[in-house]
């Protein structure tokens, strides 16, 4: 039962909900250098205590971002629709250029994301995408924003927010 005013939460990160992944980033006409960072992934939903007075399984919301995560962990992450990038699939590999800069990488080492730039903030609209698709196997009715936060450094992390449903 809703009660007005109430708002519960929960929230899960640390542990497993890491991934370690190689990436740049395009802006103002310019390409960063190829580098990598050690992802922390932040998971927060927001609802009302469903039949078993649980706001969602703390567990079953651990196994699923941790999935995901297992699935980008050591990948290159490659922004599909980025319009800076020529992407090329030859074969085995993905050539990727930026005006005079070159990128091969075998194909089995990308992870091809539906995303125009691999910042912290996509990636973490990406993660809440994949966590909304496996959610949808379970009971959420009850349930009304999830939020996914992804760090790259201790001194940075973006956030995406949405509604579970719109």
């Amino acid at each position: 039962m809703a009660s007005e005013g109430v708002m519960r939460k929960v929230k899960i990160e640390g542990g497993y909900l890491r991934f370690s992944a190689a990436h740049f980033i395009t802006f103002g006409g310019k390409c960063e250098r190829l580098h990598g960072h050690n992802y922390g992934v932040l998971v927060e939903i927001e609802g009302d205590l469903g039949k078993d007075n649980l706001v969602f399984d703390f567990t079953i919301l651990k196994r699923l971002t941790r999935e995901i995560c297992r699935h980008l962990n050591h990948h290159f992450l490659l922004p599909m629709h980025n319009p800076h990038l020529q992407l090329h699939l030859e074969g085995n590999a993905w050539e990727i250029r930026f005006q005079e800069k070159r990128y091969l990488f075998p194909r089995v080492d990308v992870i091809e994301l539906p995303i125009d730039n691999s910042t912290a903030e996509r990636i973490a609209e990406y993660i809440c995408s994949e966590l909304l698709t496996a959610l949808a196997e379970y009971d959420t009715a009850h349930l009304h924003t999830i939020m996914v936060g992804v760090e790259e450094s201790a001194t940075q992390m973006a956030y995406y927010k949405r509604a579970m449903r719109e």
